[in-house]
């Protein structure tokens, strides 16, 4: 049987400053029932927790050395309250997907003629597709401030920017990739 150490928070944070990585193991046994019990409680599945977990890990790790992670909570609470918001948005993100496409069609004008509603359709076919081909932060970046209507400096503190400036700067570059993508689509 593994067992577990329970580390200090200083010693925690000395080590990834140092670049430890062995850390990382002792963050994921540390913190695995925890996250595992919340996810599976709320929707997930093992698998889910797994992911959620590592990416709150990372997202941890970003954060302290990038010099932006402020201790005003324990670890394991940071990283539990890192892994439910990252939980959260993924069910959302889940149940998006989820709902049928006819939900957008019955938004659409009713008087709107056949004509005009297949090109409605296919420009919104070609945005999903556009967004889904973007990489992680870009996806990350624009669904969280176009969606969930995030402010710049919680997507900075979600995904491990510097601060809000550098989100603003990485959320251009995706818009110009999402514009290529979307161009590229109807080619």
């Amino acid at each position: 049987m593994l067992q577990r150490f329970l580390l200090s928070d200083k010693e925690i944070i000395r080590r990834i400053k140092a670049n430890d990585r062995t850390v990382l193991g002792e963050l994921y046994l540390n913190n695995e029932k925890t996250i595992t019990r919340f996810v599976q409680s709320h929707g997930g599945n093992a698998m889910d927790a797994e992911d959620i977990l590592q990416e709150a890990i990372i997202i941890f790790w970003r954060n302290v050395t990038s010099g932006s992670y402020e201790p005003r909570a324990k670890t394991g609470t940071y990283l539990f309250s890192v892994a439910k918001n990252l939980w959260f948005n993924e069910s959302r993100r889940k149940k998006r997907q989820a709902e049928p496409e006819a939900d957008m069609t019955l938004m659409a004008d009713n008087k709107e003629d056949a004509l005009t509603g297949v090109i409605r359709r296919e420009k919104e076919s070609g945005l999903r597709k556009a967004l889904e081909n973007l990489k992680k932060p870009c996806r990350d970046i624009l669904y969280f401030f176009y969606f969930e209507k995030r402010s710049m400096n919680e997507i900075a503190q979600l995904l491990g920017f510097a601060n809000s400036n550098t989100v603003k700067a990485k959320k251009y570059q995706c818009l110009q990739e999402l514009k290529a993508g979307i161009s590229h689509a109807h080619k």
